[in-house]
């Protein structure tokens, strides 16, 4: 648990302060298909739907992201608000029950901004 408590410090500092929720869903997406985007520390830290799942709602709450953003819809995430660890489980599924695809690119930007 300790690995997964240094990995939100790391993501949560990684990330602007003013990120929305379609980059937040986008990195989340993204991480859940790969972890070759992170620095190689992280690559091998065992990212589970459900861990992933806490880690960006707490995120979407440090941010500010809405609670029930206006785009959650396009990934299938309108029933649980969005501080909520269902939500962030629905929009993982929407990989697969919509074929939304993460842009990779758009992600890494999303985690470089901060850092580089």
């Amino acid at each position: 648990m300790n690995d997964l408590k240094v990995f939100f410090s790391y993501l949560n500092q990684s990330l602007p302060s003013n990120i929305n929720y379609t980059a937040l869903s986008n990195l989340c997406l993204t991480l859940f298909s790969t972890t070759n985007i992170l620095p190689e520390k992280f690559k091998s830290i065992n990212l589970s739907k459900e861990s992933l799942a806490i880690i960006f709602s707490e995120i979407a709450k440090e941010k500010g992201i809405p609670s029930y953003p206006h785009t959650a819809s396009f990934y299938g995430a309108s029933f649980h608000n969005s501080h909520d660890k269902g939500h962030w489980l629905e929009v993982m599924a929407s990989v697969l029950k919509l074929a939304n695809e993460p842009d990779i690119e758009e992600a890494k930007k999303s985690i470089m901004s901060q850092n580089g």
